[in-house]
């Protein structure tokens, strides 16, 4: 698609309230706030890309009768989001006769802020892509629409999509979304420093000998070895590694969570941890360009990033060590595109999903554009040929899990983070891992 004008947008629109608040610099993934108290705000401005020459000026909310066939919406908020999306539904006006458009808002969390008001209004856009990070909630309200039928149908095809995606975007047997990019959560040490410290051939596979690091570092350098972004994505990689994770809720309050919190609370009362917000800094790829910590939880972000702002730095992306009786292994960011409700549109809306699904150019955009791992299968090879530095994450897919938040997922995060800061932040704290979670899972616990 030939993206010739970017029309200005703005409107005045009832938008839910929802704050970002998430684990994360550069492009690494961000938590939001909760989004269920609707307040009146105004929209803040958009973009619409199209491919006319003509310049108009619309309000922020979709517009798919234009009189000449249909048209399509796509809403997104991120550049490289954009890049791939464009790449991938280029011919679909020429193969299929569905015109598209997309529909940029300033950030994510604009873009939660406004959607269900939007759904509501019948203005929302047709097609978004979204994470299985937070997902749940929105679920839950009724803005996605389920793709089960075109799914069992065969209108859209899943040949070649890897199953642990799949699942991620199947609840309760109803199909919400058709997953195209994955990243594994992962290890990540700054090679320089392990070579310059010492450290020998034998890289860390469990907790444990990460804190055997961790004090040979305090000991020999007097420094904090692990960066600990008090975020949800980077807490649930270590639950997760212990054996530990959310499910939906219902296993909030496990022995496992319970551990791999403690031994996080113990570590930084150690002194073996350091976290962005100590240092002033946005997150924990900041903390490791300036070479303040020797390793952090993250993902395959880290390499753009790294490449752009400390090329010289040599790092090692390695699995989630194990913790307690885990088997290790973490979250697995799933995108999909997924259909909102009250499209106008449906049918051409699955027929679009099909298009990009089935086709090459969404997953070679995945790979060339944001360097990530295409949830098709078929294209695993193609990603190990273009990205070599991060072939390994391709065989860590396996050992990973779904983020699983519950339902209120936002406000579960805000709570774990904050009782996470105040356990480890104020000395005179005396809660512990196993209160932590048994309080979170009395607030946020599933049946």
């Amino acid at each position: 698609m030939k993206k010739n004008l970017l029309t200005k947008i703005t409107g005045c629109i009832v938008c839910t309230s929802m704050l970002m608040g998430l684990a994360a610099c550069g492009s690494q993934p961000q938590p939001s706030e909760t989004a269920e108290d609707a307040e009146s705000s105004a929209a803040p401005e958009a973009e619409t890309t199209t491919d006319t020459e003509d310049t108009e000026t619309a309000v922020v909310e979709a517009n798919n009768e234009t009189g000449e066939g249909v048209t399509l919406t796509i809403g997104v908020w991120a550049d490289d989001e954009s890049k791939r999306l464009e790449k991938a539904f280029e011919g679909v006006e020429e193969d299929l006769g569905i015109h598209i458009e997309f529909l940029k808002y300033p950030s994510d969390s604009d873009f939660w802020d406004n959607i269900p008001a939007q759904i509501a209004a019948g203005t929302a856009p047709d097609i978004i892509s979204c994470t299985n990070e937070h997902y749940l909630q929105y679920i839950d309200q009724g803005l996605f629409e389920p793709l089960t039928d075109y799914v069992n149908s065969g209108v859209i095809n899943l040949d070649g999509t890897w199953a642990k995606a799949m699942d991620a975007w199947k609840i309760d047997d109803v199909v919400y979304g058709i997953p195209y990019a994955l990243n594994p959560g992962v290890f990540i040490v700054n090679n320089n420093m392990w070579e310059e410290f010492g450290l020998g051939d034998a890289y860390p596979t469990t907790w444990d000998e990460v804190l055997d690091i961790c004090k040979k570092v305090k000991e020999e350098h007097d420094m904090a070895a692990w960066c600990l972004n008090i975020q949800e994505y980077h807490l649930t990689n270590i639950a997760l590694s212990f054996g530990g994770g959310w499910d939906f809720g219902k296993n909030i309050g496990a022995k496992e969570n319970a551990d791999a919190i403690q031994f996080m609370i113990d570590a930084y009362k150690e002194g073996y941890i350091v976290t962005p917000t100590e240092l002033g800094l946005g997150g924990d790829m900041d903390v490791m360009i300036q070479q303040s910590a020797l390793f952090s939880t993250g993902g395959a972000w880290y390499q753009g990033g790294f490449a752009a702002e400390a090329p010289d730095i040599e790092l090692k992306y390695l699995p989630i060590p194990k913790g307690g009786s885990g088997n290790g292994g973490g979250t697995c960011h799933s995108a999909a595109l997924v259909a909102l409700k009250n499209s106008q549109h449906p049918e051409e809306v699955a027929e679009a999903i099909s298009y990009v699904a089935e086709g090459n150019k969404l997953y070679e955009a995945v790979v060339d554009v944001t360097e990530v791992i295409p949830a098709n299968e078929t294209y695993f090879d193609y990603y190990k040929e273009k990205v070599p530095a991060l072939t390994e994450l391709v065989g860590y897919l396996d050992n990973t899990t779904p983020f699983s938040y519950p339902t209120q997922s936002k406000k579960f995060a805000d709570s774990l983070i904050n009782m996470m800061q105040e356990t480890m932040f104020d000395e005179g704290s005396s809660m512990t891992g196993q209160d932590i979670v048994t309080q979170l899972a009395s607030e946020y616990g599933a049946q």
